[in-house]
């Protein structure tokens, strides 16, 4: 399976579990490459090093419909890029891990200030790459919460609320308890891949 992403709330383990599994697959002589919610076809090399801020992910208001849409062609036109430039090749001859993917806008719209039909969004999700597996980093919001804290409970119950329903609807996202002590976590993972 050598295009994994992992989906999960603020707080739910992604980075640790994420630098946990690449480790343990370059130590059986894997190639590991890593990507974040959307490749890096269409950036700038100076604009693809900057660190993105996530401190306050819900702190400015969604773009407008128009804007919206133009902003999910790029996102789409992006990831075909992308795959067919380099990801394609990655996964061939190792392991791609994502932390998020594009899958990801259709559980929290706000973050990425989509202000569109989600329908026009769940149609273009569905018309892009799409992982071999996707694993759903799950935990209570009072758990998510305690880990990081730049997301209020509200919005962890309501994101969690989503993910989990996308993973009722969608057989192939696996759900594992990211509640535990994270070699668990690990072990679980390494498993599934």
């Amino acid at each position: 399976m050598p295009f994994i992403a992992f989906l999960g709330c603020d707080g739910s383990g992604k980075s640790a579990v994420i630098t946990g599994i690449g480790e343990r697959l370059r130590a059986n002589g894997v190639a590991v490459a890593h990507g974040h919610w959307m490749p890096k076809a269409l950036h700038r090399q100076s604009a693809v090093n900057k660190p993105v801020a996530a401190d306050n992910p819900h702190g400015l208001p969604p773009r407008g419909a128009f804007l919206s849409m133009m902003k999910l062609m790029w996102l789409a036109v992006n990831w075909w890029l992308a795959w067919w430039r380099d990801l394609r090749r990655s996964s061939r001859r190792g392991v791609v891990l994502f932390d998020r993917y594009h899958v990801d806008l259709l559980v929290d719209p706000r973050r990425y200030r989509y202000g569109g039909p989600m329908s026009l969004a769940r149609l273009a999700s569905s018309l892009m790459p799409r992982p071999d597996l996707v694993i759903y980093l799950d935990a209570p919001a009072e758990v998510l919460l305690a880990r990081k804290q730049e997301v209020p409970l509200e919005a962890l119950e309501r994101g969690r609320a989503a993910y989990l329903a996308l993973a009722a609807r969608d057989g192939g996202i696996r759900v594992i308890d990211a509640s535990r002590p994270l070699e668990v976590v690990l072990d679980e993972v390494a498993a599934l891949i």
